[in-house]
Protein backbone atom coordinates (compact mmCIF):
# COMPACT_ATOMS: atom_id res chain seq x y z
CA UNK A 1 0.00 0.00 0.00
CA UNK A 2 1.14 3.31 -1.01
CA UNK A 3 2.05 5.64 1.19
CA UNK A 4 0.06 9.51 1.36
CA UNK A 5 1.72 12.50 -0.46
CA UNK A 6 -0.35 14.25 1.77
CA UNK A 7 -2.68 13.69 4.22
CA UNK A 8 -4.70 16.54 6.24
CA UNK A 9 -7.75 16.04 8.68
CA UNK A 10 -10.09 19.17 9.30
CA UNK A 11 -13.22 19.71 11.44
CA UNK A 12 -16.12 22.10 11.26
CA UNK A 13 -19.01 22.69 12.81
CA UNK A 14 -22.52 22.43 11.96
CA UNK A 15 -22.36 26.41 10.62
CA UNK A 16 -22.22 27.27 6.54
CA UNK A 17 -20.42 30.28 7.85
CA UNK A 18 -17.47 27.74 8.08
CA UNK A 19 -16.96 26.39 4.61
CA UNK A 20 -15.77 28.88 3.01
CA UNK A 21 -12.80 29.18 5.91
CA UNK A 22 -12.10 25.54 5.42
CA UNK A 23 -11.75 25.76 1.93
CA UNK A 24 -9.57 28.32 1.53
CA UNK A 25 -7.33 26.24 3.96
CA UNK A 26 -7.89 22.96 1.70
CA UNK A 27 -6.57 25.17 -1.12
CA UNK A 28 -3.63 26.45 1.03
CA UNK A 29 -2.70 22.62 2.02
CA UNK A 30 -2.94 21.79 -1.91
CA UNK A 31 -0.86 25.17 -2.66
CA UNK A 32 2.34 23.60 -1.27
CA UNK A 33 2.05 20.25 -2.63
CA UNK A 34 2.65 19.09 -6.19
CA UNK A 35 -1.25 19.52 -7.65
CA UNK A 36 -1.70 22.92 -9.87
CA UNK A 37 -4.30 21.84 -11.92
CA UNK A 38 -6.73 24.37 -12.17
CA UNK A 39 -9.60 22.43 -13.21
CA UNK A 40 -9.12 20.04 -10.60
CA UNK A 41 -8.97 23.07 -7.99
CA UNK A 42 -12.06 24.18 -9.30
CA UNK A 43 -14.01 20.69 -9.12
CA UNK A 44 -12.57 20.35 -6.00
CA UNK A 45 -14.39 23.62 -4.54
CA UNK A 46 -17.67 22.35 -6.31
CA UNK A 47 -17.97 18.82 -4.73
CA UNK A 48 -16.56 20.24 -1.07
CA UNK A 49 -19.33 23.29 -1.30
CA UNK A 50 -21.71 20.76 -1.94
CA UNK A 51 -20.43 18.17 0.41
CA UNK A 52 -20.41 20.32 3.20
CA UNK A 53 -23.02 21.50 2.69
CA UNK A 54 -24.94 18.76 2.42
CA UNK A 55 -23.74 17.41 5.95
CA UNK A 56 -24.84 20.73 7.57
CA UNK A 57 -28.41 20.68 6.14
CA UNK A 58 -29.11 16.86 6.44
CA UNK A 59 -26.67 15.06 8.92
CA UNK A 60 -25.86 18.12 11.69
CA UNK A 61 -29.97 18.81 11.43
CA UNK A 62 -30.78 15.60 12.01
CA UNK A 63 -28.49 14.58 14.66
CA UNK A 64 -29.69 17.90 16.22
CA UNK A 65 -33.34 16.78 16.34
CA UNK A 66 -32.01 13.31 18.26
CA UNK A 67 -29.80 15.12 20.67
CA UNK A 68 -29.70 17.90 22.86
CA UNK A 69 -25.76 18.31 22.56
CA UNK A 70 -25.18 19.65 19.60
CA UNK A 71 -22.11 22.06 20.92
CA UNK A 72 -20.20 19.24 20.31
CA UNK A 73 -21.00 18.09 16.88
CA UNK A 74 -18.77 18.59 13.84
CA UNK A 75 -18.17 17.86 10.65
CA UNK A 76 -14.74 15.74 9.80
CA UNK A 77 -13.02 16.54 6.61
CA UNK A 78 -10.48 14.57 5.24
CA UNK A 79 -7.77 15.68 2.41
CA UNK A 80 -5.43 12.50 0.89
CA UNK A 81 -3.06 12.90 -1.93
CA UNK A 82 -1.68 9.28 -3.04
CA UNK A 83 0.01 8.52 -6.31
CA UNK A 84 -2.30 10.03 -8.93
CA UNK A 85 -5.25 10.79 -7.03
CA UNK A 86 -7.18 13.54 -4.62
CA UNK A 87 -9.90 12.20 -2.26
CA UNK A 88 -11.89 14.33 -0.34
CA UNK A 89 -13.89 12.74 2.83
CA UNK A 90 -16.91 14.34 4.72
CA UNK A 91 -18.24 12.88 7.34
CA UNK A 92 -21.36 14.34 9.26
CA UNK A 93 -22.55 13.24 12.77
CA UNK A 94 -25.85 12.16 11.41
CA UNK A 95 -27.72 8.93 10.85
CA UNK A 96 -26.83 9.17 6.99
CA UNK A 97 -29.14 7.55 4.60
CA UNK A 98 -30.20 5.14 2.05
CA UNK A 99 -27.36 6.33 -0.94
CA UNK A 100 -28.10 3.21 -2.57
CA UNK A 101 -31.47 3.94 -4.09
CA UNK A 102 -29.35 7.03 -5.51
CA UNK A 103 -28.82 6.11 -9.29
CA UNK A 104 -26.43 9.02 -10.06
CA UNK A 105 -26.43 8.37 -13.38
CA UNK A 106 -29.77 8.64 -14.32
CA UNK A 107 -30.96 11.22 -11.52
CA UNK A 108 -32.26 14.70 -13.19
CA UNK A 109 -30.25 17.12 -12.32
CA UNK A 110 -32.78 19.98 -11.76
CA UNK A 111 -35.37 18.48 -8.87
CA UNK A 112 -35.32 20.49 -5.79
CA UNK A 113 -33.58 17.55 -3.85
CA UNK A 114 -30.63 15.83 -4.55
CA UNK A 115 -28.94 18.32 -6.90
CA UNK A 116 -25.84 18.58 -5.09
CA UNK A 117 -24.97 14.68 -5.15
CA UNK A 118 -25.48 15.01 -9.06
CA UNK A 119 -23.53 17.80 -9.08
CA UNK A 120 -20.30 16.37 -6.82
CA UNK A 121 -21.06 12.97 -9.18
CA UNK A 122 -20.28 15.35 -11.99
CA UNK A 123 -17.30 16.78 -10.88
CA UNK A 124 -15.50 14.27 -9.49
CA UNK A 125 -14.12 10.91 -10.85
CA UNK A 126 -15.47 8.56 -8.42
CA UNK A 127 -18.05 8.68 -4.96
CA UNK A 128 -17.98 6.36 -2.49
CA UNK A 129 -20.24 6.32 0.88
CA UNK A 130 -19.61 3.98 4.08
CA UNK A 131 -22.38 1.54 4.96
CA UNK A 132 -24.98 4.14 7.04
CA UNK A 133 -24.28 7.41 4.58
CA UNK A 134 -23.09 9.50 6.56
CA UNK A 135 -19.90 9.77 5.17
CA UNK A 136 -19.09 10.57 1.13
CA UNK A 137 -15.72 10.05 -0.45
CA UNK A 138 -15.31 12.46 -3.80
CA UNK A 139 -11.90 11.00 -6.30
CA UNK A 140 -10.69 13.43 -8.20
CA UNK A 141 -7.37 11.64 -10.59
CA UNK A 142 -4.75 14.56 -10.57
Amino acid sequence: MQKPELEEKFKIGCKAAEISQLIEKIFMVIEGSSISAEELKFNLEIAAREMLANAIEHGCALAAEKSSRTEKMGIKVMLKVSGKTLKLTVEDPGPGFDWVKYDLETMPVFEEKGRGLKMIYQVSDQLKFNSTGNEITAIFKV
